[in-house]
């Protein structure tokens, strides 16, 4: 089973409850950040593709820094 960090949905997941949570935040520089942070969240999986690109012998990203893998 893989890993979830390297599930787009789990990932998507996570961006849809940060915004959810930064719209009840009233603090605009806080919210802002909040919104940065599902932004980031978002583009997770792209990041994980462009690792996995990079590195076909991991079959994981959670392997990443590991050896043997």
């Amino acid at each position: 089973m893989p890993s979830p960090i390297d599930d787009p949905k789990h990932w998507r997941e996570r961006a849809e409850e940060a915004r959810v949570h930064a719209e009840q935040i009233t603090d605009p520089e806080s919210k802002k950040m909040m919104l940065k942070i599902a932004e980031d969240l978002r583009d997770t999986p792209l990041e994980i593709e462009e690792v996995k690109a990079k590195y076909p012998k991991w079959t994981s990203v959670s392997a990443f820094g590991q050896t043997g893998h």
